[in-house]
C-alpha cells in the first residue's frame, strides 16, 4: 500500500487524486493533506481519510478546523512550515504537490 501526501487537497487537482485514491482504497493511504482556507472541504476530506498530519494556511485556520474536528486524531500544522513539514513527513511513500504559487 502506497502512503500519499497532498498538498493542495481542496483544489481541482487535489480533489481529482483523492478521487483515485477512494477508488482504490485497498492500494493507497492518505497521511498527510494540506489546504488553503477552504476549512469545510477539508474538515470533510480529513473525516474520510483520516491522515496523520493537516496543514491550512495560517493560525486562524487552524484554529477553526481544530474546533470543528475536537475528536479527529489529525494532528493540525499551519503556514509555510506546516506545508514544508508535510511535504517531508517519513511516513509518505509519494507527495502530490497541487498547490498554487
Amino acid at each position: 500500500m502506497k502512503k500519499i501526501s497532498i498538498l493542495g487537497s481542496t483544489g481541482s487537482i487535489g480533489t481529482q487524486t483523492l478521487d483515485v485514491i477512494s477508488q482504490h482504497p485497498d492500494k493507497f493511504r492518505v497521511v498527510a493533506l494540506a489546504a488553503g482556507k477552504n476549512i469545510d472541504l477539508l474538515k470533510e476530506q480529513i473525516l474520510k481519510f483520516r491522515p496523520l498530519a493537516v496543514s491550512v494556511e495560517d493560525e486562524k485556520s487552524a484554529s477553526m478546523l481544530a474546533s470543528q474536528i475536537s475528536t479527529s486524531q489529525t494532528q493540525i500544522l499551519y503556514g509555510q512550515d506546516g506545508a514544508e513539514t508535510l511535504a517531508q513527513m517519513n511516513e509518505a511513500d509519494l507527495v502530490v504537490s497541487a498547490m498554487v504559487g
